[in-house]
């Protein structure tokens, strides 16, 4: 095989039954890559090679430092589909368990790693299903690194869910959940955590385990506390009761190392400055670190419970946001335990939050009701920020945080951190030369939950916003919050985070405006004067608020395109005359 797709074959790094591994150069970069060949009878299935294409994409997308990347895919002259990924140096974990030579804080510190990766894969729907140690690379480095993402999965729907076919499992099937090996389907991150439990102990003990579980400090007293209670955690028959997340595995490790991974500097630049910090808080893993400061993860020392330390620099902004909500409490924004500051920097002490953030979740579109979900717990933060006089002003998916049971909370506040540059990476969030004001804020808002209804951030053509095939398929409400909160000029947005609830509300209720029928919808520019106010403006706020979109429409029985033409003015007069009549009456009923 001398050639595949555009890239020159070079060699063969290896050969399994599922698939085949050349190295490879890709002619217009000059670029050594690695390319997985699936095998020919795994690729015989026409339907196969159908999803293999469509589901590759997404898998190709996934973008983590522990993750190896997918750049490229494709179906060969013989019908072979393939991966091409980056070429990486470096030891699969497989080797450094035959020859040894890891150190116990090594060990956990890998693993960590490989937690990461999995984390960030579970939140956007992508599930390894075969974690082994010959999936696992250590880079030169000393980096863990995830191939295969999906691989696996191909070769389940080639052999009709039969796990056990021949040649797909030969040296994985000891990794396999119980669930998995009964049938494929079955299969859910939970899987994933009860390989990571096995790849675990053959980490410490030189070999898999067996039945009955022999624990790991009678084999080797050194073994970190709590390893062996965390193994057979994820070693559980019953997914339900291993760890709910790899994010929780990874917390559990890193409680485990204690910092023991870090270089010197970096404890270092942690604890500088910080008087006695570590008399109330053990540095467990540094977060990030930047020209706009550094955000380290501690467990306090008394009550034992994950803390986030942020520091910044005295002079950038949002200490004073901070200090404030350090007296305010709501379940839409990260707690704020304590604030600090000296003429050099300040600090905040924050809740953990474990779930990660929202971009770490848009690899691929997300259901509406679950953008709707994550766009209801943005706003019910910002609401309550904005009645208390606190503007975000810095709002990104970076910055929308999840606990471990999927709340969400609102973080950073203030801060101006990545975009105050203007020759640093545009702001997708912001209009460039707005002020921070509540409807700045629900501008992001409308970026973001265009991002989850799309997979894409928004594009305006010729002052239209272009709407994404997956945003149409929306709730015709949702399609017009998304609008309207994504006018270009201030005026045209929703006037309130409470105005933008309650349309909210309307689309989880399956309001009369969100009926859909066969007439077209109207995509009206996102700064045109014409385009559809639902939320009111001038004298009609307060109807609007109270009454919500589109109770005239209930009452006249009108619904999904007549609501685009009542708004924009467009109806014939016979029912544009109705509705105003309708709208006049609401008014006098309400006060407005």
């Amino acid at each position: 095989m001398g050639q595949v797709g555009n890239y020159r074959i070079v060699g063969r790094i290896g050969q399994g039954g599922m698939a085949t591994v050349y190295k490879g150069i890709q002619a217009s970069l000059d670029r050594p890559v690695a390319i997985k060949v699936i095998s020919k009878n795994l690729a015989e299935d026409p339907e196969l090679r159908e999803r293999f294409l469509r589901e590759s994409h997404i898998i190709a997308r996934l973008a983590h430092p522990n993750i190896i990347h997918v750049i490229d895919r494709g179906i060969t002259r013989d019908g072979r589909p393939f991966f091409v990924m980056e070429y990486v140096e470096g030891t699969d974990l497989a080797r450094w368990i035959r020859e040894g030579g890891l150190d116990a804080n090594r060990r956990l510190d890998l693993m960590t790693q490989v937690c990461k990766a999995l984390a960030y894969a579970h939140k956007n729907g992508v599930v390894h299903r075969d974690i082994k140690p010959g999936n696992i690379l250590v880079d030169l480095d000393g980096n863990a690194r995830v191939l295969d993402f999906g691989i696996a999965q191909f070769a389940d729907e080639a052999l009709g869910g039969d796990a056990t076919g021949a040649g797909v499992v030969m040296g994985t099937l000891a990794y396999m959940s119980p669930e998995q090996r009964v049938d494929s389907r079955a299969v859910t991150p939970a899987s994933d955590i009860y390989s990571l439990g096995v790849v675990l102990y053959e980490l410490f003990a030189g070999e898999k385990p067996g039945d009955p579980y022999r624990p790991l400090r009678e084999r080797d007293p050194t073994v970190p506390p709590g390893l062996d209670d965390l193994v057979r955690e994820c070693l559980d028959p019953d997914p339900a009761r291993r760890p709910p997340s790899a994010d929780a595995v990874r917390d559990r490790l890193l409680q485990m190392l204690r910092g023991a991974h870090l270089a010197g500097d970096q404890r270092r630049r942690a604890g500088e400055g910080l008087a006695r910090i570590e008399d109330k808080f053990a540095l467990l893993d540094v977060l990030k670190e930047d020209r706009f400061g550094a955000v380290y993860l501690y467990e306090d020392r008394v009550d034992h419970k994950l803390r986030v330390i942020k520091r910044k620099p005295a002079a950038s902004q949002g200490y004073t946001e901070a200090r404030l909500l350090t007296t305010l409490r709501h379940p839409n924004i990260a707690g704020i335990l304590g604030t600090s500051r000296n003429e050099q920097f300040y600090i905040v002490v924050m809740e953990y939050l474990s779930g990660g953030s929202l971009r770490d979740r848009l690899v691929r579109p997300l259901p509406w009701p679950e953008a709707v979900r994550i766009a209801r717990g943005i706003l019910q933060g910002l609401a309550f920020a904005h009645r208390n006089r606190i503007v975000h002003g810095n709002l990104r998916p970076s910055n929308v945080l999840f606990g471990e049971r999927g709340e969400v909370k609102l973080t950073d506040f203030g801060l101006d951190e990545h975009y105050g540059d203007p020759s640093g990476p545009p702001n997708w969030y912001g209009i460039r030369g707005e002020p921070r004001s509540p409807r700045a804020d629900l501008f992001a808002v409308g970026v973001m939950l265009y991002e989850m209804l799309a997979g894409a951030r928004p594009r305006w053509e010729a002052g239209g916003l272009v709407e994404a095939e997956s945003v149409q398929n929306a709730p015709a409400l949702l399609r017009e919050l998304v609008r309207s909160c994504l006018a270009l000029a201030p005026d045209g947005r929703p006037e309130s985070a409470d105005a933008a609830l309650e349309v909210l509300d309307r689309v989880e209720g399956g309001g009369p405006t969100d009926l859909e029928d066969d007439a077209p919808t109207l995509v009206l520019p996102a700064d045109d004067p014409g385009a559809p106010e639902p939320r009111g403006r001038g004298g009609g706020g307060a109807w609007a608020r109270r009454a919500g979109w589109g109770l005239a429409l209930a009452a006249s029985g009108a619904a999904g395109y007549w609501a685009h033409a009542l708004v924009s003015g467009t109806a014939p007069p016979a029912v544009q005359s109705l509705y105003d009549t309708t709208v006049a009456w609401a008014k006098g009923m309400l006060g407005g």
